[in-house]
């Protein structure tokens, strides 16, 4: 299919209210979150944030049902002349493009309530399976740990590069009282 235009609007990053979740709120300061999908430029490490993005229509604002777990690599929004196709219906919302995770298994860990988050292994072309979503559906910023198991901790890793190297997390649920609230 040839698309009508050649080029889209990326950005960097974004701020998104949290929701209340029934607590009382000053609109002057409601809890915000940020995210980033920024790639390396001019020697500066990349930023590529890991999100909880409701992915089916049972999903709620609290608990990981219907949810998925993504690596977010880049936000865009689509040029004005789209919309002036007839078909196919263009969206006129903010997107997104991650790279998933496996999906949830239905439990934390026992010993210590966290979610146990592999890598998804890649398709035949050799890519991580990937989504373009709209930016409306990312619920939320989330931490994910490193598993060490039993092996040494590999001397490889790095802030900028764990995501890439390490295949097994966690989901940590207790960066935040909005965390802790939110992702069980």
């Amino acid at each position: 299919m040839d698309l009508p235009f050649s080029h889209i609007n990326i950005y960097h990053g974004f701020k998104f209210c949290l929701d209340s979740l029934g607590n009382n709120i000053d609109f002057d300061h409601e809890e915000t979150d940020s995210v980033k999908a920024k790639p390396s430029i001019r020697g500066t490490p990349e930023r590529f944030d890991t999100v909880v993005v409701m992915d089916t229509s049972d999903c709620e604002t609290t608990g990981l049902k219907g949810t998925r777990i993504g690596c977010l690599k880049v936000i865009f929004k689509l040029p004005s002349q789209v919309y002036n196709c007839i078909t196919p219906a263009w969206t006129k919302d903010s997107l997104a493009y991650v790279e998933w995770y496996a999906p949830l298994k239905p439990a934390a860990k026992d010993y210590h309530e966290m979610y146990l988050i592999k890598k998804s292994l890649p398709s035949t072309d050799g890519f991580a399976p990937g989504q373009v979503i709209s930016l409306s559906s990312i619920r939320q910023t989330c931490q994910l740990i490193p598993h060490f198991g039993k092996t040494a901790l590999s001397m490889e890793w790095t802030l900028d590069n764990v995501l890439d190297k390490c295949d097994t997390f966690f989901l940590n649920c207790f960066t935040s009282k909005y965390a802790y609230q939110t992702l069980w």
